[in-house]
């Protein structure tokens, strides 16, 4: 996975926008031809969405994957159970 992040970051021309991606991107998934980008956190992931990063981020996306590339961005999520998950069951009826 992080050779394809990081394939995508040299195809982008602005710095900051590559630093986003090679910072903060955590996963790549295609669907055809619609890249699913996940980012570790919302901060990034609002900076990608901003017009001109939005501009860069396409530009090296068409340079490597083509010209019929759409994407989306997403923020990364993992499961951390919920505290009342991890309690011990009380027995009411002894």
């Amino acid at each position: 996975m992080e050779h394809k992040i990081k394939e995508l970051a040299d195809a982008i021309v602005s710095a900051r926008t590559k630093y986003l991606v090679l910072g903060h991107v955590k996963e790549l998934h295609f669907e055809k031809n619609h890249l699913i980008i996940v980012v570790d956190n919302a901060g990034p992931l609002h900076e990608l969405e901003e017009k001109e990063i939005d501009h860069h981020l396409q530009q090296g996306m068409e340079k490597v994957y083509g010209e019929d590339i759409t994407y989306e961005l997403r923020l990364f999520k993992e499961h951390h159970p919920h505290d009342r998950e991890n309690e011990v069951p009380h027995e009411i009826n002894q």
